[in-house]
């Protein structure tokens, strides 16, 4: 891969691996990733299917549902009405929607959004920290071709306004690289 390409591995992928490490995933869990389609989102499914557990979706428009599927989502929605009530034993938020209503009674709920936790018994905020180990890993998962990176946009460095409102328009398959 390339050099741009490969920038878009660390802050999406440690803070995806972080956040499901909180998740305490194991084989057979039922776990919902928000915003599946997005950078984190899409990490975060390959990495908890990688882990065993079995990963459901919710996506942010209806074009975005195959996506979420090719990454190893077994259901992707992009209603949040259509998830199973009670039907997850673990919740992976990186959008900031409010599914609490899919939650299993005492599931494990973790969000890096910035938008407030749900009023669920533990929920709570993952914050990404420096982890060299964490990169290695996703590193050496990305050479082995068990973990999949997407870039939605390259932008030149001088476009970074333009860059910036790209993300901010959402909807992205992935990240937006700016090129020095």
């Amino acid at each position: 891969m390339s050099l741009a390409e490969s920038a878009s591995l660390p802050l999406a992928g440690v803070t995806a691996r972080q956040a499901l490490r909180k998740l305490r995933l194991a084989g057979g869990r039922r776990l919902l990733v928000t915003g599946g389609a997005g950078a984190v989102g899409g990490l975060a499914i390959q990495l908890a299917r990688r882990a065993g557990a079995t990963v459901d979706a919710l996506v942010s428009r209806p074009e975005h549902r195959a996506h979420a599927r090719t990454l190893g989502a077994e259901l992707a929605v992009s209603d949040a009405a259509a998830l199973p009530p009670d039907g997850y034993a673990a919740v992976f938020d990186t959008a900031g929607v409010d599914v609490s209503a899919a939650a299993a009674p005492g599931a494990d709920y973790v969000t890096v959004a910035d938008a407030p936790l749900p009023m669920l018994p533990g929920a709570t905020k993952s914050y990404v920290q420096e982890d060299a180990a964490d990169l290695a890993a996703l590193a050496a998962a990305v050479d082995a071709g068990e973990l999949r990176l997407r870039v939605a946009a390259y932008h030149p460095v001088a476009e970074v306004r333009r860059a910036h409102e790209r993300f901010e328009a959402g909807g992205l398959l992935g990240k937006v690289v700016l090129l020095f």
